[in-house]
């Protein structure tokens, strides 16, 4: 049974500050890493270790740049699936429309219902097999029956419910960027603290 949401929060934020605040010359080059375009696979690579359990410490750098490449080509491969599908399902609907527009719309109607599910499910999804990816390995990403498992455990109504709290924290935080002249600084100085925190709480309830 993972910890609830609210000591979750707490204690990856807690973690995130000792990682971090603990080491600001780290947290330093997190920031320089993750603003480099290429370059930032290797900061992406950095955050996956907390999935491990290990400290987001820069270091092992071609490890962690070739993680941080697998992990954006996992993401391409979720989002292409749902993408796929919809393409079919948007020409199977063309076709039909052709023949006979009414049933053609219908079938666009719940052809898009079904792909806007399948956006949101390997949405879902995604985040556990991230977590699976940086444990066990790339071929990991894609063990459904595990990654099913991991969050039947965790509890989707949980899951989802931590997404939106998540959201609506972050979101709050992102309004520091609208302070004129600075808030592009500090939400580029605060992002690695934010990323650290989530991987950490993201960490803790698929343990």
């Amino acid at each position: 049974m993972s910890i609830g949401i609210g000591e979750n929060l707490t204690g990856s934020f807690g973690f995130a500050k000792d990682k971090l605040v603990g080491s600001i010359v780290n947290w330093i080059l997190l920031i320089i890493l993750t603003i480099i375009p290429i370059v930032n696979f290797i900061a992406m690579g950095t955050y996956l270790k907390v999935y491990r359990g290990e400290d987001p410490k820069v270091e092992h750098i071609g490890k962690s740049f070739v993680d941080g490449l697998l992990a954006l080509i996992i993401a391409i491969i979720y989002m292409l699936i749902p993408l796929i599908v919809t393409s079919i399902v948007f020409a199977a609907s063309m076709g039909s429309m052709m023949a006979d527009p009414f049933a053609g719309l219908a079938a666009a109607g719940i052809g898009g219902i079904i792909c806007l599910i399948l956006f949101i499910l390997f949405a879902l999804l995604m985040i556990p097999a991230m977590i699976n990816f940086a444990r066990k390995g790339f071929g990991a990403a894609f063990k459904f029956g595990e990654i099913f498992g991991m969050i039947g455990k965790a509890g989707w109504l949980k899951y989802i419910i931590s997404i939106i709290l998540l959201a609506i924290i972050f979101g709050i935080i992102g309004l520091l960027g609208m302070i004129p002249f600075i808030g592009w600084l500090i939400m580029l100085i605060i992002y690695p603290f934010l990323i650290v925190w989530a991987a950490k709480f993201w960490a803790n309830l698929f343990e």
